[in-house]
């Protein structure tokens, strides 16, 4: 800086002139002085305390004047980097600087200082240049970069890096990248042009993502400082998997088995395929690729197969089921796996029972061997599930299978029939295969059995015994015979006759020829005719006809027609001689009935007249006597009358009379003489005709029994083993009457009740013969009619009666099973139906009883049947094979089928021979005429058997009369008829290009019809260079072709081929189908950009939307591959990344905002181009824009403010603010013009440096008239369209003291109310000052010139209020009149003047005060008094003034008193004549005086009066006048006494408080109240109490201290007490209790 300090010459100011004039020049020297500029230099980061420069002596300053002139320096918006030694001089770094942080990038940093100096102003400017240290390495915008790289990306490709970048400038951000060692990759820099440069990694080897799936890579930047700087980013390079992997099944074959039965939904097997690609393409689906059975499904995520029908082995054995595996690349690769499922066969079908023929009815002397029927038997299954095994139920029929051929059973008959026996046979077949578990089948055959008449008519039993009541009606039926005959038809037809060969019987029975019947033709008398024996014949109608016989013997059952008769006369009365002991027989009564029987058992009652110590034995008639008879019953005679009965239905009845006569002992002596007169004893012929009577009896019972046991005999000779239907033994019964004495008749009461029909049988113990007939339950009798079966099926052994001697256990057994079949009722299969029959019986059963030897047939006879037997089978079981090739035509010769039977030519047409084919349609016939076997209709081998290597037609052959069946199988040979074909014309095929060479690829071979060598196939592929045929003829027979050459999308899109398929056929057949084989598109090409850098030159005020440039990139690929997405993938600089946007589909890059020169006058846009492939590829470029400059920014101005405000007496010449103004534009458009407006004001711009103006003052100012300057600073850029900015500045004026304090008015008068509280606010003057700041600052105080009012009024000094130190007091002062002055702060201070009048007002503050003689004297009144009589008068009087002072009187209480007080005048009056009646004690009369003020004061006075007659008035003022002067002065004295004392103590206590403020005062001279600058002295009183002195000054002390609960006391203010007032309200002041002053002063 060249300046010559010594030509700076400073004139001593004096005149305005001279002193305006040295202004200006040293405002002109200042402005050259700070026009030029000091430049230094320090490095970045230096530390605090660097030196940078001497810049007191670079500006010729001096040391000493920096800090008297307020040196300062300023850094615009650069902090406190730098600062001054005021003590030396000297600029050093203040706090370290980080170039980076300050200038970014740009090449030149500096920063620019101001330093200012007072007196007078002057400004300097200085910069600083920060130089670049190299202390920032290279920085990657991430620790990390991930690159995703397709795998299929070819050597070459680019791929762009995100660079290093360096904070730092010039050599020390020049960068060189290094990439640790790999074989893959190689990083190079390229420059885009001499300005840009862009990193790029390079792929120098193919990737496999199969081998490597990432690469991790270290990439390192180093810059080019001293020393050197690293920056390391870690390359992270996924390689992105292409679609070239084709899903593999770990197996090509999968073998299953699978049996039949499994569930639906069960999982069958879970191949499984691979694919090494990772992704969308390493997710397989799965399917079949051929048509699949329906009763597979596939799960097309995990490929599990199950079942999703019903599997049957028998319908289909094996299934190949071909699986596609296929990924979810674009386009997809898939897999092929072949599913080879065996069906196990499980025994699930039953077999199936055919009934081909069968001959019914069967006649029952049809020989054993006889065919009866033809069964043919299959099962579906395979193995011991198929096979089968034949069975008859129920066991022991006369009949047996015999197998003729494979599954052919014929029923032959094993037996002789007896249709007798059996009627039909109802049997079963069963089949049952081998399977585990087995299963079953059955058929119902029913075979009935033709009669033959081989049985006569047979009865029931030999002989028949039948019991006929006697007296029967003529012509009753007394029986019906029933012969039957087991055959049917005539055969069966019986007629009956009697045989009279013996007797005549005509008389007396008939039977009926048809029925049976037997009628008894005249009634029979059991008396004369006890039995008729005859014989009755049966005859069938059969030719020849048969008969048999029976013999009948009929019983003539007795009935009670006879009454009793009594024997012997009655004669005279029979003499006893007394006394008699008790139970002495007298007599007995003897009687007699010719019926039998219970009819003939007779019974004897004495009559009810009968009388007297007798009774009668019941049964035996003998007469005793009940009592002793002695001689005192003397001699008498009883006639004892006895009634005699028979037991018979209805019975009969007889009566004797029998006379007893007691006699004494002389009379006994008479008749003893009389007895022998008569010739004999009476009891003697009484004694012989019993006698006679049991020889008759016994004799006749001997003679019944003898007959008894010779028809036993008789019986069990003709009928050997023959058992009763209750068992097998011989029943055997007897029977006892219930009084245990026996008749001949009494084996025949049971069965004569159950003839007749009668319920009422009696129940006597009886032996039946073998044929006695059966009784059911309800009495009814079954007489020679067998039982029938009972309604559960159970068959009563009665049925099988007959049978016994005719057939065997095992016979019986059957036959009674086959009767439950015939019935249809279910029966346990078992044989031991007779076991159980007896276990519900209670029989017990023996089995052994049931085995008889066979009748018929003897062993020579059934050997010959089984040879016969064994004959036709070996003959039936052969069969014929013949063989025919297939598609002959009809008439075809096959074989002689008739010669090669055996059959003669001739017997075919009688026999009926035929030909059956088990659905195989009508192929074959045979002619009748020659027997020979021909084709019928053209045979199709591969529609008959289909795949199957052996196809036969089985053949039945049948011949009646005997029925044969023979089986004949006929052969179709194959002919290679069928060229192999394949299941479509044409088969397109899809391969990537890039499937390496090797890759095999599955196709579907051709089918051919034909089986064995003509189904064998070979392949061949049309000639072409990029694929071969690989075919497999073992194993799998796997079909495909291999890539021998790699595909190029590009140069070969599709290829067409010609598959040909050869079969093994003599004449070789041939099928082709066309293979089209597109070459998919693999996304191994990335787009390109038409170029690598674009550049664009835009300007600034571009609207938004406004296109930037199109760029445009190519891709070689297809499809979705060629489609390309563009997207800006980053922006220089960063934070403006949103200001441009790119279509995505056209590329198009356009504006997004607005651009700003100032801000960014450069962008580099990194574009990207991204195909639309599975992986993705991309191609970059770069977009370089640079934006031009347009006039759009307007200038700005920074304005500081040096001198504020400017004062009023200031200096021409002066600066008083410094304004910076700057433009964003360049060139023209940043060149700024300023000015001020309005124009003619005392300020004018002066330009200093560049772009600064310094505001300066040009005229004298004055506050007073104008207080401050409103300005407009305008500033215009040079610009084609200039455009200009403005800045309002306020300019305010500094005030001098020129104006002194005055008052509104000159005096002012104040009212204020007496007793007001110590330090109330009476009053507020106020003085205003032009002036501002201290110059009108007004302090006030009192003016005691005339007289001193410190003790009653003081004024703030600060707010003008006045405040009354004490309660003021109208009775002591009215008025007060002072003067207030007011001064302000200025220098010199300035004041002014006026005068106060403070007039007070009356309160109602004093009670009233009584007067008058003391309350203990009473006033007498002699009575009588008349009404009205003023009798005394209270005197009051009031301190206070007007309304206070007016008092009134009142009685306290009026209700019964005669007394009254005048309301104003205080007299107190009677209110009625008083008596002397009325005369009594001394009255005291309370008299209430109040004033009218607000409120009411009061007080009482009490007035005392003593009626008296005259002469105690008398006595009472003669006592008066001795005490020689009355109360009254004696009260005056005391009241004295007392107020001497209250002042003396209340002066006492005043003294210690005043010392113990002034002690307060002194020891805190300092301490003040926080209200105003005087020293609040402040004493307070408690609420409790009475106060004399200090209650005047208690009103405003509450609250002073701020607490929210401070007490109110009482207290004493100085006069300097100042009040706050806010809002109008007065701020309570601080408050010292009394309780606190006591405590201190006692301490």
């Amino acid at each position: 800086m060249e300046r010559n300090i010594s030509e700076m010459v400073i004139p001593r100011r004096g005149f305005l002139l001279r002193r305006q004039l040295m202004q200006l020049v040293l405002l002109h020297a200042a402005w050259e002085m700070g026009s030029s500029q000091l430049h230094y230099s320090v490095p970045e980061e230096s530390q605090h305390g660097t030196f940078v420069g001497r810049i007191t002596q670079d500006l010729g300053l001096d040391v000493n004047e920096l800090m008297p002139r307020m040196f300062r320096m300023e850094s615009q918006d650069h902090g406190n980097y730098f600062e001054v030694n005021l003590q030396n001089g000297v600029l050093f770094v203040n706090s370290q600087i980080d170039r980076e942080e300050l200038c970014v990038k740009n090449s030149d940093c500096a920063v620019h200082l101001e330093m200012i100096m007072d007196k007078p102003l002057r400004i300097f400017h200085a910069e600083v240049e920060i130089q670049d240290i190299n202390d920032n390495p290279p920085i990657f915008s991430a620790r990390k970069q991930t690159l995703n790289v397709a795998e299929s990306m070819l050597p070459g490709a680019h791929f762009p890096l995100q660079a290093a970048s360096d904070a730092d400038i010039g050599s020390n951000s020049q960068l060189k990248y290094k990439l640790n060692s790999t074989e893959f990759f190689v990083v190079e820099e390229k420059i885009n042009d001499q300005h840009s440069t862009s990193l790029v990694l390079v792929l120098k080897k193919p990737l496999d993502r199969e081998k490597i799936a990432a690469h991790h890579l270290l990439l390192t930047a180093t810059d080019g400082g001293q020393p050197e700087l690293t920056g390391m980013v870690y390359l992270e390079i996924t390689v992105i998997d292409a679609n070239d992997n084709a899903p593999v099944f770990n197996q090509s074959v999968y073998k299953v088995k699978l049996f039949e039965s499994v569930a639906d939904g069960t999982l069958v097997i879970h191949p499984k395929a691979t694919d090494l690609d990772e992704g969308i393409n390493q997710e397989i689906s799965y399917s079949f690729s051929n048509i699949a059975p329906n009763m597979f499904a596939i799960d097309s995520d995990t490929g599990e197969i199950k079942v999703k029908g019903k599997v049957d082995f028998e319908e289909n054995s094996v299934y190949s089921i071909e699986i596609e595996a296929k990924d979810k690349g674009s386009p997809p690769l898939s897999g092929h796996c072949t599913i080879l499922i065996e069906i196990l066969d499980v025994n699930d079908n039953a077999p199936e029972i055919l009934l081909k023929s069968i001959v019914v009815p069967l006649s029952e002397d049809s020989p054993p061997g006889t065919v009866v029927a033809l069964i043919s038997i299959s099962d579906r299954d395979s193995g011991a599930n198929g096979q089968v095994s034949c069975s008859l139920w129920p066991p022991g029929l006369p009949f047996k299978l015999i197998s003729t051929f494979k599954n052919y059973r014929s029923l032959v008959l094993a037996e002789p029939l007896d249709r007798e026996q059996v009627a039909e046979f109802g049997l079963l077949v069963i089949a049952e295969d081998q399977g585990d578990p087995s299963l079953s089948a059955h058929s119902n055959l029913v075979l009935p059995i033709s009669d033959v008449n081989d049985n006569a008519p047979s009865f029931a039993q030999p002989s028949y015994t039948v019991f006929v009541k006697e007296n029967n009606p003529p012509g009753a039926h007394i029986f019906t015979l029933s012969a039957s005959d087991p055959d049917v038809a005539e055969n069966a037809l019986v007629s009956y006759w009697l045989d009279e060969k013996l007797w005549p019987l005509s008389s007396y029975i008939s039977v009926h020829s048809e029925s049976g019947k037997l009628h008894a033709l005249q009634p029979l008398d059991y008396e004369e005719l006890m039995l008729l024996e005859f014989q009755v014949r049966a005859k069938d109608a059969g030719l020849p006809s048969l008969c048999s016989n029976v013999t009948v013997q009929v019983f003539v059952v007795d009935e009670n027609d006879n009454a009793p008769s009594v024997l012997g006369p009655e004669g005279g009365p029979i003499p006893l001689m007394v006394p008699i002991m008790v139970g002495q027989i007298v007599g007995k009564i003897h009687a007699l009935d010719a019926d039998s029987g219970y009819n003939a058992w007779l019974c004897y009652e004495l009559h009810e007249s009968t009388s007297g110590p007798w009774q009668v034995g019941r049964y035996s008639g003998e007469i005793s006597t009940t009592s002793v008879l002695d001689e005192a019953e003397g001699s008498s005679i009883y006639d004892l009358l006895v009634l005699v009965k028979d037991h018979g239905k209805l019975p009969q009845s007889a009566t004797a009379t029998l006379s007893v006569s007691l006699m004494l002992t002389s009379q006994i002596i008479h008749v003893d003489a009389h007895l022998p007169g008569m010739g004999g004893n009476p009891y003697a012929r009484v004694d012989n005709a019993n006698v006679y009577l049991i020889i008759a009896i016994c004799a006749v019972s001997s003679l019944f029994l003898l007959a008894i046991i010779i028809y036993v005999a008789l019986r069990c000779q003709s009928q050997v083993k023959e058992t009763m239907v209750y068992g097998p033994g011989t029943a055997t019964l007897v029977c006892a009457s219930e009084v245990g004495s026996w008749s001949y008749s009494n084996r025949h009461s049971h069965i004569l009740a159950g003839v007749s029909g009668e319920v009422g049988a009696k129940n006597d113990l009886m032996v039946f013969s073998p044929n006695i007939p059966i009784l059911t339950e309800n009495g009814e009798l079954r007489n020679g009619k067998e039982l029938l079966p009972d309604p559960s099926g159970e068959v009563e052994l009665r049925g099988r009666q007959r049978m016994v001697g005719k057939e065997t256990g095992e016979e019986k057994s059957r036959h009674c099973l086959n009767l439950k079949e015939h019935k249809g009722h279910q029966q346990d299969r078992s044989t031991s139906f007779p076991k159980d029959l007896a276990k519900h019986r209670g029989i017990k059963w023996n089995v052994s009883e049931m085995v008889v030897p066979r009748r018929d047939y003897s062993v020579w006879k059934q050997l010959l049947q089984l040879i016969l037997l064994h004959t036709a089978w070996e003959m039936g079981s052969g069969q014929l094979h013949y063989s025919v090739l297939e598609e002959s035509q009809h008439g075809t010769f096959v074989g002689r089928i008739a010669q090669d039977l055996g059959l003669e030519v001739s017997e075919l047409v009688p026999r009926m021979f035929r030909v059956v084919s088990k659905g195989r349609g009508d192929y074959f016939e045979v002619n009748l005429q020659n027997g020979i076997l021909f084709v019928n209709s053209q045979i199709d081998r591969e529609e008959l058997c289909a795949k199957s290597p052996v196809c036969a037609i089985h053949l039945e052959v049948i011949v009646d009369k005997p029925l044969r069946v023979f089986h004949v199988e006929v052969e179709i040979t194959d002919i290679n008829d069928n060229a192999p074909f394949f299941t479509a014309k044409e088969e397109s095929l899809f391969i990537l290009e890039s499937r390496l060479v090797g890759s095999f690829f599955p196709l579907e071979g051709a089918l051919d019809a034909d089986v064995g060598i003509n189904a064998q196939l070979n392949y061949q592929l049309s000639p072409n260079e990029h694929f071969s045929l690989d075919f497999q003829q073992s194993g799998d027979n796997s079909l495909g072709f291999i890539i021998k050459k790699s595909l190029d999308r590009e140069d070969t899109a599709v290829h067409h081929l010609l598959l040909t398929a050869f079969d093994g056929g003599q004449t070789v057949l041939t099928g082709t189908i066309h293979l089209v084989i597109t070459v998919l598109d693999v996304n191994d090409n990335p787009p390109i950009f038409s170029q690598s850098v674009y550049k664009i030159q835009m300007l600034e005020n571009a609207s938004n939307g406004t296109l930037v440039t199109k760029i445009n990139a190519t891709d070689l690929d297809e499809g979705i591959n060629k489609e390309i997405l563009y997207s800006i993938r980053s922006v220089t600089p960063p934070k403006l990344s949103t200001i441009f946007k790119i279509d995505t589909n056209t590329g198009q890059i356009r504006l997004n905002g607005e651009l700003d020169y100032e801000d960014t006058n450069t962008y580099e846009i990194r574009a990207e181009a991204t195909d639309k492939g599975a992986y993705p590829l991309s191609g970059h470029c770069k977009v370089l824009i640079d934006v031009l400059d347009v006039n759009d920014n307007v200038p700005e101005m920074l304005v500081t403010f040096l001198l504020v405000p400017v004062p009023e007496d200031s200096s021409l010449g002066m600066e008083v603010a410094l304004i910076s103004i700057s433009d964003g534009d360049s060139g023209a458009n940043g060149q700024v013009n300023c000015s001020l407006w309005p124009p003619k004001l005392p300020f004018k711009l002066v330009s200093t440096f560049k772009n600064y103006y310094s505001l300066t003052l040009v005229e004298p100012l004055d506050r007073e008239h104008v207080n401050e300057y409103r300005m407009v600073v305008i500033a215009r850029d040079e610009g084609t369209s200039p455009l200009s900015a403005s800045s309002s500045l306020v300019v305010p004026i500094g005030d001098v003291n020129d104006n002194a304090p005055t008052f509104a008015q000159p005096a002012y008068i104040v009212f204020v109310k007496e007793n007001n509280p110590p330090g109330t606010h009476i009053f507020t003057v106020s003085a205003s000052d032009p002036d501002m700041a201290e110059n009108a600052l007004v302090s006030y105080w009192l003016d005691e010139k005339l007289w001193p009012l410190s003790s009653y009024i003081s004024v703030h000094s600060e707010s003008g209020k006045l405040y009354a130190l004490q309660p003021l007091d109208y009775e002591e002062v009215k008025l007060l009149e002072f003067q207030v002055r007011a001064k302000d702060a200025g220098l010199p201070s300035l004041c002014g003047n006026v005068t106060v009048q403070v007039f007070v007002l009356d309160e109602n503050d004093n009670t009233p005060a009584v007067s008058g003689p003391a309350e203990d004297t009473p006033t007498l009144v002699k009575v009588p008094v008349a009404a009205g009589h003023v009798v005394g008068k209270i005197h009051a009087l009031d301190a206070d003034s007007g309304y206070n002072a007016w008092l009134r009187y009142e009685l306290h209480d009026i209700s019964s008193s005669p007394w009254r007080v005048g309301l104003y005048s205080g007299e107190i009056s009677t209110t009625h004549a008083l008596e002397e009646a009325e005369i009594s004690n001394s009255q005291n009369l309370l008299v209430l005086v109040k004033d009218h003020g607000k409120p009411v004061l009061s007080t009482t006075a009490t007035f005392s009066v003593s009626l008296v007659a005259s002469a105690q008035a008398t006595q009472s003022d003669a006592r008066l006048s001795m005490m020689g002067r009355n109360a009254k002065p004696l009260a005056d004295t005391a009241n004295l006494y007392l107020i001497i004392a209250i002042c003396s103590v209340s002066s006492l206590f005043l003294l210690v408080i005043l010392v113990y403020v002034a002690l307060r005062c002194q020891s805190q001279a300092k301490e003040a109240m926080m209200y105003g600058p005087g020293t609040a002295t402040l004493v307070c009183a408690s609420e409790v109490g009475s106060w004399s002195y200090s209650n005047r000054h208690s009103h405003i002390l509450a609250g002073v201290s701020g607490d929210a609960g401070a007490k109110s006391d009482l207290m004493v203010f100085s006069p300097s007490i100042p009040v706050s007032v806010e809002s109008g309200k007065q701020q309570d002041l601080l408050c010292v209790t009394v309780s606190d002053i006591l405590l201190k002063l006692l301490l």
